[in-house]
């Protein structure tokens, strides 16, 4: 009977808590599990990061170098203006690269002299009688010797003025008499003109002429080529009436404009009208200004050297003493230099000893010469 019953066991179909309970998991073995699963992952990230630790010296890596930017349109701008870029682009600086090139002029043939006449008689005239002066004894004096070369002239022009009032101020105090140019869409002129004209300063004018860059910005009523020359007239006419008491003008910028026989043509006449001189700051060697000055009798002159090319005080300093040397060979030295740091620092030291080292500082006009 007991075998039967145990045959019948095996043949009854199982309930679901039966079949629940024969796959349902010891605690135990579930814990087993479970940490040989924690245990495998552990070992895989051990692994990993070893391999990658020993592996990475020899992985190429590329860094990106920073790439340099134009010289134009880096680092803030010479002119201390803040300036409002167009969405996307970046500001433009306010000065061209200034020419390290020393200019040495050269004075156009003089004038050949008249002939002398074919024959020349002598007419002899006979001395009236004198009568004879008894002498008398004097003592002998040693003769001083009189020293009658003329000094070697300097011109110091400073540009750009007017903006910065501050460095403009400071320039204006600077001993002179120096050649200070303005910026003709500065703010404040008649003071700050004023001021310098009361300091023993020339006066000059400073406009702004078509550069050969598009990353500077060359100020507004720019003088511009190939346009009307009504209308080049206009902007030099707004130009030349921004300040009063000036002698002459020159070219903030211009490598392109200065270098247009066509427009600077109709500059010169604009000027002589005026009788105004004209500087060249020289910013290309294609200019044309000396040309376009002699053909419409403007009286000129082209600076020898710029002193803050490099904005440096050393590197200032070394260029004082090539318009030293550039002085005392042709006689007389133009240098151009603008309201930085460096510039008013030099400046101010080398200024105080100019007539101990046997220069005369002297005014832009006073080295021109009207044709």
């Amino acid at each position: 009977m007991a075998k039967k019953s145990g045959k019948k066991d095996k043949l009854r179909p199982r309930t679901t808590a039966e079949k629940n309970a024969k796959y349902r998991l010891n605690p135990l073995r579930l814990l087993f599990f479970v940490c040989l699963a924690l245990g495998g992952i552990g070992i895989g990230y051990g692994a990993g990061f070893i391999l990658k630790k020993e592996q990475s010296p020899i992985i190429p890596v590329t860094v990106a170098q920073p790439v340099p930017a134009s010289p134009a349109i880096a680092g803030p701008p010479v002119m201390p203006e803040v300036s409002t870029p167009a969405p996307g682009k970046p500001p433009r600086a306010y000065e061209e690269a200034l020419p390290k090139e020393i200019i040495i002029h050269t004075a156009p043939p003089a004038t050949p002299p008249a002939p002398l006449p074919a024959k020349i008689i002598p007419v002899e005239k006979k001395a009236p009688a004198v009568e004879p002066v008894q002498k008398k004894e004097v003592a002998a004096v040693t003769p001083v010797p009189i020293d009658t070369k003329p000094l070697p002239k300097i011109v110091i022009v400073i540009d750009d003025l007017g903006i910065d009032k501050s460095r403009t101020a400071r320039t204006i105090q600077l001993p002179g008499p120096l050649t200070l140019s303005f910026m003709t869409y500065a703010t404040e002129l008649s003071s700050q003109t004023e001021a310098a004209r009361k300091a023993g300063h020339e006066l000059w004018m400073h406009i702004p002429m078509e550069p050969g860059s598009t990353d500077v910005d060359p100020g507004p009523n720019v003088l511009l080529t190939g346009i009307p020359e009504a209308e080049l007239l206009n902007s030099l006419n707004w130009n030349l009436d921004q300040f009063s008491g000036y002698v002459g003008v020159n070219n903030h910028m211009g490598s392109r404009f200065t270098a247009d026989r066509a427009g600077m043509n109709i500059i010169m006449k604009a000027l002589k009208k005026r009788g105004l001189f004209f500087l060249d700051s020289i910013t290309t060697g294609k200019t044309v200004g000396r040309k376009a000055a002699r053909k419409y009798g403007v009286p000129f002159a082209g600076r020898n050297i710029f002193l803050d090319h490099q904005d440096d005080l050393q590197s200032i300093e070394k260029r004082l003493r090539e318009v030293e040397k550039l002085a005392r060979k042709n006689g007389t030295a133009i240098a151009i230099g603008h309201p930085r740091e460096a510039t008013l620092k030099a400046l101010g030291a080398w200024l105080k000893e100019i007539e101990a080292k046997g220069f005369r500082l002297v005014t832009l006009s006073s080295v021109i010469k009207k044709p």
